[in-house]
Parts: C-alpha cells; structure tokens; sequence
C-alpha cells in the first residue's frame, strides 16, 4: 500500500508492527531503557515518618539570599518548618545534605512530553520513540524539574502515563496539561498527521493527537467542552504564517471564535496561553485577556508601547528562546545573512555546533539525534524553497535567527518593565531534548540576566504562571517539598544546575546522583 508520497511506502509488515505496537503502548508499564538503570541510587525510606533534610544551605528564591547551615523538616510531602541548628524531631528519618544548596524544584513551564524532539518518525524506529516517551519523564527528576507545564501532546499516552507517575509505577514530574492544543484546521502546526506519517490518524486512537482541529465555529462550540475537559489552561496559537518553510499563509481564527473561546475561558475560570512568533500574533493576541504568551516576537522588535501594555494587562512569557538557539540553522546557508552576523549572534552559533556534536547525545536516543542532523542536509540537497512540496518539515531559519536577535532585546526590555518570565525550551519539538533545561538558563546568563533573576525564573516565576504559587515555586512552611540539592552555589555560579545532587518531589526522593551512604541517613538504612 502505497500514501500520496511516492517516497513513502508502507508494507503490510508495516501495517501490522504499527498497529501492534500503539495497541500495545498503554499497556506495557515501563519499557526497556526507560527508567530502571537511573533510579538505582534512590533510596528506600519509610516515608510514614517525618523526613528532615540537615546541614543544607537554603536559597530564598524570592530574595537572593541564602541560609547557612539550616534544615527543613518534612511531614506527608508537606515542609512543616526550616530551622536553623541540628535539633532533629523525634522518629524522624534525617537525610545530611553536606553543605550542599537547597534550592525549590524547578518548574518547566513549556514542553511536550510525548513528543520525541524529531523531524519524523521511521515505523522501524516506532519502539525506540515509544521508550524514550516515558524516558522524558525520568530525565526531569535527574535535572531537578518536579513540575512540567504540557502545551500539546499525545494526550492519551500523557494521561496514561500520568496515572503510572501518580501510582508509583514510574518517576517523573506533577503534570500541568491542556490536553491538546485549541487549533483552526491548517493553522500551527500546519502539518497534516498523515503527511508525518500515513497511519498517524490510526495510531492517534491508541495515543490521542497532539491537537484538537475545528473547521468553523460551530464545530468549535462541540469540541471545547471536551478539549478543556479536566484541563488546567486553554492553549492556543495565534500567528497567521508559517513556522515552516511555507510561503502561504495559515488559517486563523475569526473574531467570533475567540470571543467564544475567552468567554468559555473566563465561565470556567482557564487561563489562556498563545503561542506567539510573529508581530501579527502578539497584536491580535493582546487584544484579549490572555495570561501568558509563549515564545517570543521573531520577525521584529517590540517597542515600548507593546511592553507597556504587556505589563498593563498583566501578562506573562515563557520565552522559550532555547529553540531559537536550535533552529538557528546554519546548515541551510552557505554563509551566514549579514543582518545575523554580530559578536553575540556569532557566539550562539558556537555554543549550537558544541552542543549538537556533544551533549545532545546524551539527552536524546543516539540515533533519534543522529537522524535529525542527518535531515538538515536536506536544506541544501532539496532546496528552501521546495522542502514544503517534498513533505520535509524543516523550519524557516531566518525566523529563529530572528527570535534570538529581535527577541534577546525584547525579553531584556521585559525584564525591565517587570513582567513575569517563566523557563521553558519547548522541548519535544526536533533538537530540543529534555535534558537541556539548563541550556535556557545559561543563555539567560549570557544575555545579561543576574544569577538571582534567573532562579527566580525557574522557580517562583514559574508557578505564578502556572497558578500554583501558594503550593510550589519556593520553600516555606505549608508548601509541597519540593526540593533540589545543588553541589554548587547557583546565586553564583549559573552551571550549577547541570549536575543535580539530590532530587525530592513531594516529600519523596525521586533522584540522587550517586548511594546516598548509611551515615548520611539515619532512622533508614535500607538501600536500593
């Protein structure tokens, strides 16, 4: 059998592995290489009791300050109190932290979990994908993220596996979800599922679909209830141009179909959220009461006015600029536009070829990263202007050169005017891996943001954003333990985020980077 791609073909064999394997997905708890050769080291504690976590130095997200030789007492995943000294309650289960800085989870405030960060999907690379879905889930206990934010997934894959997170079947964060994206039919993402794949339709009845489609309004009317259903915010996507390497323009949506989606919005009390990389989606964006708005201007500056009245109505941004720094795609050039090359742009540039040959190996499956390299080449092998006709979905690099240089200059006028910054990378989209939340950090470093601000922004920022600040977001008595230990101080050094010691979500350890020893835990010396 043959799709409408002549370059596609797909065997009965294929047929059958594929339909095999989605049936088979929300089945099988914990496939091969997904967690159990990283969680070796978490210790098995009696969590019945209460857990003090002794000798730490504490980071007042909120101040910049820090708190030498304190201890956080710990009651049913609840902080009760921080204290200084080294009285211990009675019968509780003491974790010595060595000095190391405690600092809250960090929240990842825009990601898509169920998406595998490539370019396509092979049918015999299907069970690689597969594991590496849940493996997403383990890598953000390993880097210190105890919330994820979902802004469009597989949804039915993300609740199943949300079940198993909150079961004790796997390690992973608290989801925060959407469950699908709001989307006019050909408006962002403008890719037709089967032209990723020609049985995605099928398999999307096994794993859901990354988007909720609708032709007019009356359709909208019907699928809103549903999309929203249990979800925490409405996600939408406001630009009326292309990602892609597409000359026509997208869809969007009409004036009455937005009314209707904020008046739903407002009735049941959803915050909305716009992807935004256009001049034309922050314009029409901002005529509504949206709370946040995710990306950032990538094909001009913002001026003042626009700051102005981001700030005046409050709303918030998970820049996401870490993609920008992804696709900024020199492998489609023979040399670099001249308006792209400045000492700061230039730098990015190297800072992408070290990652891209080294680390992001390590954060991706080997070969799901070897084939997105592999698929750049197609820039120049196919041409620009005809990889849209060819079904090759690679994005116009002009437009992320620009979201780095006319967005860094706009986020900083952000920051000046106050407004709320969130951390983010948009990971799941191809080359941005979940392993280098860290990645977005550093880059916010090097565009002049202090090392305070930047903790700020991945910690606190990020549940105001989520509308979770009395819960999470720092670490204070009546708020959930989340917790992330640090081997370095990170007010001073912006890399201490690499390397997490010591992970706790909820009271429970959920990561620790080498065997905790006996003497470092007493009341428990039962090891994994």
């Amino acid at each position: 059998m043959k799709n409408n791609d002549t370059n596609h073909v797909i065997t009965r064999r294929d047929f059958i592995k594929l339909s095999g394997a989605a049936a088979a997905f929300l089945s099988v708890p914990n496939l091969p290489g997904c967690s159990s050769a990283r969680i070796q080291n978490v210790p098995s504690i009696d969590y019945s009791r209460d857990l003090v976590i002794k000798n730490c130095t504490i980071i007042d997200v909120t101040s910049g300050r820090k708190r030498d030789r304190s201890a956080i007492h710990i009651r049913k995943g609840i902080i009760q109190s921080i204290y200084d000294g080294d009285s211990i309650p009675a019968d509780a289960v003491v974790i010595d932290a060595a000095g190391t800085y405690a600092i809250p989870g960090l929240i990842d405030a825009h990601c898509h979990p169920t998406i595998t960060s490539a370019f396509s999907v092979d049918t015999i690379d299907l069970s690689r994908h597969m594991a590496f879905q849940k493996r997403q889930f383990t890598i953000a206990a390993e880097y210190g993220i105890t919330t994820y934010r979902d802004m469009g997934s597989f949804n039915l894959t993300l609740h199943g596996i949300i079940d198993d997170i909150n079961n004790g079947k796997m390690i992973g964060p608290r989801v925060i979800y959407c469950n699908s994206l709001l989307n006019m039919q050909g408006g962002h993402p403008d890719i037709p599922p089967t032209d990723a794949h020609p049985l995605a339709e099928f398999v999307a009845l096994f794993t859901g679909m990354v988007m909720t489609n609708f032709k007019d309004l009356d359709e909208l009317k019907k699928i809103l209830p549903k999309t929203a259903r249990g979800a925490s915010f409405i996600k939408l996507t406001m630009d009326n141009r292309s990602v892609f390497c597409k000359k026509e323009p997208i869809p969007v949506y009409s004036d009455e179909m937005l009314d209707y989606i904020f008046n739903y919005a407002r009735e049941k009390g959803l915050p909305v959220s716009c992807h935004v990389h256009r001049k034309f989606g922050f314009d029409r964006a901002l005529k509504y009461p949206i709370n946040s708005l995710e990306h950032i201007v990538s094909d001009a500056y913002l001026d003042d006015r626009d700051i102005e009245l981001m700030a005046k109505k409050n709303v918030s941004i998970v820049p996401t600029m870490t993609i920008g720094l992804a696709y900024m795609m020199e492998e489609a050039f023979d040399e670099i536009p001249v308006q792209f090359r400045n000492d700061f742009m230039m730098n990015e540039l190297n800072i992408r070829r070290e990652y891209m040959a080294g680390e992001a190996y390590k954060h991706s499956d080997p070969v799901i990263h070897k084939k997105n390299l592999e698929a750049l080449k197609d820039y120049k092998a196919i041409g620009r202007d005809n990889l849209w006709k060819k079904k090759k979905f690679l994005v116009d690099p002009e437009l992320y050169f620009g979201m780095v240089l006319y967005g860094t200059k706009s986020l900083m006028k952000m920051r000046s005017a106050g407004i709320t910054i969130g951390l983010g990378i948009d990971a799941g989209m191809p080359l941005s891996y979940f392993g280098g939340l860290y990645r977005e950090m550093e880059y916010l470093s090097r565009a002049g943001f202090k090392n305070d601000e930047i903790l700020k922004i991945a910690t606190i920022n990020g549940a105001r954003i989520l509308g979770l600040q009395d819960r999470i977001g720092t670490l204070e008595k009546g708020k959930i333990a989340d917790i992330v230990l640090l081997p370095t101080n990170p007010l001073t050094n912006v890399l201490a985020y690499r390397a997490p010691d010591l992970v706790i979500k909820e009271g429970r350890i959920i990561f620790s980077r080498n065997v905790l020893p006996v003497a470092m835990i007493s009341g428990n010396t039962n090891q994994l």
